[in-house]
């Protein structure tokens, strides 16, 4: 795994404990904080397939 590629695995992996971490100590109902966790979760799964794609067209194998 080169250098760039572990720097945005940290990064994916920071920013999804810290929106976990953010959502859980919210002061919200457990409804309201499950449909947070989904539609974050899936707005986060948006952004790494979109990452992914750019990824495989720059380095095309």
């Amino acid at each position: 795994m080169s250098n760039g590629q572990k720097i945005f695995v940290s990064f994916v992996v920071g920013a999804a404990a810290g929106v976990v971490a953010g959502l859980l100590l919210a002061p919200k109902s457990g409804k309201e904080t499950r449909q947070r966790i989904a539609q974050k979760a899936s707005e986060l799964k948006n952004a790494l397939e979109t990452r992914i794609k750019s990824f495989k067209k720059e380095n095309v194998y």
